[in-house]
Order: C-alpha cells, then structure tokens, then sequence
C-alpha cells in the first residue's frame, strides 16, 4: 500500500469509528532537525485540543511487516489514551502572568534549526541552540503538552530573550529535576531479568557510562545546563569528563579516568544516531568535554 493510499484508508476508517461531531485533519508539522511530517489531530465534540499523531511512523511499522489493522488499532489506541479531558482556554496564553511558572528551555543543534530559529527566540550554545517552550501539561501517563515560544509571543507579553532565559533556567530545573544513574546497573539489571541472559546485553560498557535526564525524560539534555550539576558531579567523581549527546532527551557522561578516547566517543554518537534515533531525536553528531578545572563544556 503506498503511502497516500495508507493515509486515505486511515482517515476513512477513523471517520466510521469516531462518533460525531468531530473534525479529523492531517497537516504538515515541523519538527526538530528540519523534519517535516504528518501530523494527524481528532478533535471529538466541542474539543479544542488533541494529540498530534505522527502517520509517518505508523506507516514505517506497516512497512516492516506490521498488518495494516494491527497499525490502525496502534494508533486509535494512542488516541485514546492520549486525548485531553477538557478544553483549554487560549486566553490563558496571552497573559504571560499565567504561564510563566510554565516556561522551560531545551537543547536542539544549531545549523540543523536554522530556519526554525529565525522565527523563535534562541541562546547559542556551542553548536547548539537553547530555544524555549511552554509546559501546559505533565502526565506520567498520557505524556506531556508543550507550546514552542516565538517571537510574536515575546512581542505580545513585552519581554526580552535575556529576561525569558532567566525565567526558563529558574523554571526548568524545578520543574523538570536530573535523573542521573549508572548506566551499567541498568544493563545488569536488564540481563537479570531475562530468562536465557543475552551475552550482548549483559557485557558491561568499557567505559563507566552514567545517564543524565529529567524525572519525565522529556528533553533532559537540557539538564547539562542546570547550575552545579556537571560540577557536582565532577567533584565527586574526582575527574573531568566526556558528555555524549545520546539525544535531545539525555546524554551520557563518562569520567575520562585519565584515557583520551574522544575520537571513539564521537564515533559511539553517530552509531547511534545511524541506528536508533529518529531523526528529529538527534542533538549532535560528536561528545563534549566538561573540565573540572574551568567548570566549563568544550567542543
């Protein structure tokens, strides 16, 4: 089945099966990384708000070998599970008095953004970008809802980039607190799970890998830029080190233990990217130093 052939069938189907009055639409979205897809909304009685569902990648699962009904009723399900209880009201969102305990901040790379940062406020940051969003909601489970800022917004509440950075940074690290945890527990409890241990999930990284996110995992790179954090955790360690960009969501931090090993780093990095992130999940092609010396990030 093509894939216009598979969005026509999706949306026929959805008609038959979600009760009126409703409004069904699909429209281009732009994502991180320049990536544009289809974004599917329902929006079911006098509603104002619904998930974006993503066709491209149900269309991938159809493409690797997932029966067409079993995709469409993945997708009703994520539906279901994720649309909103209520309305909101827009006017919230005007008055920045409202939102403003909401408003966080989050890494994304620079040259692959630059078109989307010309229409929203942005800090440079090495070869990244810190841009700045909304967090209307945080549900552990139905997931979260965010507002991308721009510069009408700033226009319309009468405040600076400098002034919404501020806010961000005090707003993001209470709002979203680190999650930091050795990666290597991780994989040794993972293989203690398994009934018939894999040798390739229980062999332990040769390096010591520590996780760094948020408690949601929602955009926790971000937290390589919460006060004191990298530092804290460079006195305890007792060492400088490396910080691999896994994804927008979290990196890695590894001690450099006194062995120079940027270069395979870099490469880990772009393996990764290659093979298990989406692509508007990527955040940099290559690791970072952190020095202990001078409590900064190098390229």
């Amino acid at each position: 089945m093509q894939y216009n052939t598979f969005q026509t069938v999706i949306m026929e189907r959805l008609e038959h099966d979600i009760p009126d009055p409703k409004r069904i639409s699909i429209q281009q979205v732009s994502k991180n990384n320049g990536i544009v897809l289809d974004g599917l909304t329902i929006m079911e009685n006098d509603c104002n708000i619904s998930p974006t569902l993503y066709l491209n990648y149900y269309y991938d699962s159809y493409n690797h070998g997932i029966s067409f009904n079993d995709v469409y009723q993945s997708l009703l399900s994520d539906y279901h599970r994720h649309k909103p209880s209520q309305k909101i009201d827009p006017s919230f969102f005007t008055d920045f008095d409202n939102i403003r305990d909401k408003i966080a901040m989050k890494l994304i790379h620079y040259e692959r953004n630059k078109e989307l940062l010309e229409k929203v406020p942005h800090i440079r940051f090495l070869d990244l970008a810190i841009v700045f969003y909304c967090l209307i909601s945080m549900d552990f489970t139905t997931g979260n809802a965010t507002i991308l800022i721009h510069h009408s917004h700033l226009k319309n509440w009468n405040i600076t980039t400098t002034e919404l950075f501020q806010i961000a940074k005090d707003n993001t690290q209470k709002i979203l607190p680190e999650k930091l945890y050795d990666m290597n527990d991780v994989i040794y409890e993972l293989s203690g799970r398994l009934t018939h241990p894999d040798p390739t999930v229980s062999r332990p990284s040769p390096y010591p890998m520590f996780v760094l996110t948020n408690e949601t995992n929602l955009f926790g790179a971000t937290c390589l830029l919460y006060k004191d954090l990298l530092k804290h955790f460079s006195e305890e360690s007792q060492t400088d080190f490396y910080i691999l960009p896994s994804s927008i969501h979290e990196v890695i931090l590894v001690p450099t233990l006194e062995n120079d090993c940027y270069g395979e780093l870099s490469d880990m990095v772009r393996e990764v990217n290659d093979s298990q992130l989406m692509d508007d999940e990527i955040l940099s092609t290559h690791a970072y130093y952190y020095s202990r010396r001078k409590n900064e990030i190098t390229m």
